[in-house]
């Protein structure tokens, strides 16, 4: 283990700074998905929960299908030219948002974003996970996705009041072209021949066992808070408070992935992993049975906050498992399987059994991928 680890490079503050930064530029419409579909729904009136649900599900899913692609072939990429290309395309999909007449153009304008988000997140995620400092530059991040939803969370909702779904996505544009800023921080000196023979990659089975453990969690939670917006619309929620209670959840995103970070592998990765589910479960219920505002107010930004929180140290004992990075770089593709998958058949749910059917749902869902989690990470703590 001492062996491997000494073979990892660590991620100074700099290139830290260049892959963050990238990621958020880059993924800043998902970070604010709930809002988005809002906006979506409220341009084309005509359309039903399972339709606007069906948004999310094709972005998240072209994420996924390319987060895969990247992650079984980290050792042949050129990531500058990966990191450059996908901006262009994140820009192009808002572009075309922007500009769309219809919902099938929407449809389509939001697959090519996803494409170019998937290609940077898998990327960014081996370069981190083949680092030595992987579980703190993993907190670092998702504390950076809790500062830039408290940012987003305050903006996103306030220009759709005024300017609707295009005004949004013209945000999102904006955000997009910062990333070829950031590509200028990243150091490309370690894509080396010497390194990607150097590391061997995994060959056991229940780290991906606990991969798919993920995908049925970020189901069955993307699935929820997706409709987050439309639960809060029907308490007489206004989108700008809904707006202020996300950034609230984003303040305590930024705080709870740096204790992740720093607590380290002293409680290994299975207990927090069986912790934070368990709180998801029960964070569930009160989402989608929010009965007043204060229900509303209180459960929804903590549940948003679990997942992050959890992945810090999810990632830390996927690092662990594969030192080349792969089975890091796979954990999007994973997440945004889920996710992409959870707006449309939760959609769909809510359209003939309401919100409350689908927390049950969801329920259910973490429920069984509890055990699946418990295999993967179980086998990470016994490599500390």
């Amino acid at each position: 283990m001492s062996e491997t680890l000494d073979q990892k490079p660590t991620i100074g503050p700099k290139e830290q700074i260049g892959l963050i930064g990238l990621l958020l530029s880059a993924f800043s419409a998902p970070f604010t998905m709930a809002f988005l579909i809002g906006a979506v729904a409220d341009e084309f009136v005509n359309s039903t929960r399972g339709e606007i649900g069906t948004i999310a599900t094709l972005e998240l899913f072209s994420i996924s299908i390319v987060s895969i692609l990247i992650s079984r072939n980290t050792h042949r990429i050129n990531r500058r030219l990966v990191f450059i290309l996908a901006a262009i395309i994140v820009a192009l999909g808002h572009s075309l948002t922007i500009y769309a007449p219809d919902l099938n153009t929407v449809f389509i304008a939001r697959i090519i974003s996803g494409i170019g988000s998937g290609a940077i997140v898998a990327t960014i995620m081996a370069t981190i996970a083949k680092a030595q400092n992987a579980q703190m530059t993993f907190a670092l991040l998702n504390s950076g996705v809790g500062a830039a939803g408290v940012l987003l969370s305050l903006v996103i909702p306030r220009i759709i009041s005024i300017y609707g779904m295009d005004g949004a996505y013209f945000i999102h544009l904006v955000f997009s072209l910062l990333a070829f800023l950031f590509i200028l921080f990243i150091s490309f000196e370690k894509d080396s021949s010497e390194e990607k023979t150097t590391l061997k990659p995994y060959k056991g089975k229940l780290g991906w066992i606990a991969m798919f453990g993920v995908a049925f969690a970020f189901f069955a939670h993307g699935g929820l808070l997706t409709f987050s917006e439309r639960i809060g619309a029907g308490l007489d929620i206004s989108v700008i408070t809904m707006g202020n209670v996300f950034a609230l959840g984003g303040l305590l995103t930024i705080v709870g992935p740096l204790i992740a970070g720093f607590i380290g592998s002293r409680f290994g990765s299975m207990k927090p992993s069986i912790f934070f589910l368990a709180l998801m479960v029960i964070g569930s219920f009160f989402v989608a049975n929010a009965w007043s505002p204060l229900i509303f107010y209180v459960f929804v930004p903590i549940f948003g906050l679990l997942p992050i929180m959890w992945t810090p140290f999810f990632l830390g004992g996927m690092a662990n498992l594969d030192s080349t990075g792969r089975l890091a770089a796979a954990h999007p593709a994973f997440v945004t399987m889920g996710g992409a998958i959870g707006p449309m058949v939760m959609g769909y749910i809510s359209d003939f059994g309401g919100f409350s059917l689908v927390g049950w749902v969801a329920m259910i869902i973490i429920i069984i991928s509890i055990p699946m989690v418990i295999s993967g990470t179980k086998e990470a703590d016994q490599k500390l």
